[in-house]
């Protein structure tokens, strides 16, 4: 497994920004190129996500959670699952900080580690890499602009 890692800032106070981190409704429609999320439950979702690494394709099925730890400071996401004989395992560690200054602001700060096998890391060879580390950087940009959507609506 590699390990990611990046930090963003949010304009929203840090309830705001956990209760959207914590939420399986956000955090499925976060992730690049789904095609289609179920939540099952409170802490729970489903979905299928069409993946590329080189000249490999294939749709994943999977299986996500996401675990408060320490609310509102520390939750866990964990994803699992696979497709077409290649398999994917994502856990990621997300803290919450509140930010500096006189406005409402949270600092996001995460680690992921990310494993990928079968034909999408055997063909994707060196494109493995970069691929992975741009698909999770996505998710983490697309949750900052959810949030930052969140935050607009819901101060």
């Amino acid at each position: 497994m590699k390990t990611y890692s990046g930090s963003m800032a949010i304009s929203a106070p840090i309830e705001v920004a956990w209760a959207f981190l914590v939420d399986p409704h956000h955090i499925a429609a976060s992730m690049p190129d789904v095609q289609e999320y179920q939540v099952t439950d409170e802490t729970h979702f489903t979905a299928k996500v069409k993946v590329g690494i080189g000249p490999v394709r294939a749709v994943l099925d999977l299986t996500a959670s996401v675990e408060p730890l320490s609310p509102p400071r520390e939750a866990r996401l964990q994803v699992r699952g696979g497709g077409m004989g290649s398999g994917l395992e994502l856990i990621s560690t997300i803290v919450l900080d509140p930010g500096d200054g006189d406005e409402p602001s949270t600092q996001i700060t995460w680690t992921a580690q990310v494993g990928v096998s079968g034909p999408l890391a055997t063909l994707g060879g060196r494109l493995l890499d970069s691929q992975v580390k741009k698909t999770t950087e996505q998710v983490f940009a697309n949750i900052q602009q959810g949030l930052a959507a969140q935050a607009a609506v819901d101060p």
